[in-house]
């Protein structure tokens, strides 16, 4: 019986024994296991942030090459935008030199830097002739108020400069168009007409602006017609501003000197000093009236008389 009972008890233990052996791989197998799984899960999980951080640099050199796009796409529809205005003027100037080729030969009659004492008299004299003229104005002070009269009697008012102030005027693209605004709302407020026809002071060709601007008439010439403005030169020229009182037949001669052209733009002055240029004034209509011309007044539908840019 005690021999049995001890047989029972051996085999207990043994079964004990295996049972720890067991559960001691068991537990050997589960860390192994979980060493295993817990190598491969940061594994994946740095590969994860690896692809996370691809993901985001790609979107980012997406983002930045569709900014990139848009900037490119924006600046070649600002350059077709200017080529099909730049085409459009001139398809424009082409039509409208055709008219005036149809129209026969027309000169227009053009009076820089008033108002002055003289602008009633010319505006007078230009009445009792049957003919119209074009007033590019300055700020005249005290004379502002003739400007009212140009464009009652019918004559065509333009801008030139507030100042007229070479040094002042081409200085910077910026003191330019902020003396151009000027003018414009001076004229505006004495006449109620907001006038885009214009001339440069010194004309399109001056070389003075070059001495405090190089360059600048170039970019200047392009951006006033970008803004809508249409500037005129002139192909005849008076000669009154070549003195203080250049002689009155002197001034006739001049206005003689007509190029091969059916569309003329004579060049004179409206100021204080330029009696003899009034003097003169009924003999210039007459003599284009003797040659041909009918007058005109400048405007949007005028072919621009331009002059070669020198700066």
């Amino acid at each position: 019986m005690e021999k049995q009972r001890l047989s029972i008890v051996v085999k207990q233990n043994n079964l004990f024994k295996k049972m720890i052996f067991v559960l001691s791989l068991l537990i050997i197998l589960i860390s192994i296991l979980l060493a295993v799984f817990g190598v491969k899960y940061n594994k994946t999980k740095q590969n994860l942030k690896t692809v996370a951080a691809q993901k985001a640099a790609v979107e980012q050199s997406l983002s930045e090459r569709e900014s990139l796009f848009a900037d490119e796409k924006g600046s070649l529809n600002g350059e077709i935008s200017k080529l099909n205005e730049q085409v459009s003027l001139k398809r424009e100037q082409e039509s409208r030199a055709l008219a005036e080729a149809n129209a026969g030969k027309v000169v227009y009659l053009t009076f820089d830097d008033g108002p002055s004492p003289n602008t009633p008299r010319i505006i007078d004299i230009l009445n009792e002739n049957g003919v119209k003229a074009t007033f590019f104005v300055k700020n005249g002070g005290k004379y502002n108020g003739y400007m009212k009269n140009i464009t009652e009697s019918g004559n065509q008012i333009a801008l030139h400069s507030y100042s007229h102030d070479y040094p002042q005027v081409y200085a910077s693209e910026q003191a330019f168009f902020d003396d151009l605004q000027k003018i414009s709302d001076l004229v505006y407020n004495e006449t109620g007409v907001r006038t885009n026809i214009f001339r440069f002071p010194g004309g399109s060709s001056n070389t003075i602006s070059r001495k405090y601007s190089p360059g600048i008439m170039t970019t200047l010439t392009k951006e006033v017609q970008e803004k809508g403005y249409c500037y005129f030169d002139w192909n005849v020229s008076s000669g009154d501003a070549e003195s203080r009182e250049q002689p009155k037949n002197t001034i006739i001669e001049n206005c003689k000197k007509v190029p091969k052209s059916n569309t003329i733009v004579v060049l004179m002055h409206d100021s204080a000093v330029k009696n003899t240029t009034v003097e003169a004034l009924p003999e210039i209509i007459a003599y284009y009236k003797s040659m041909g011309y009918s007058f005109g007044v400048l405007s949007e539908k005028t072919y621009p008389v331009h002059q070669k840019v020198n700066n």
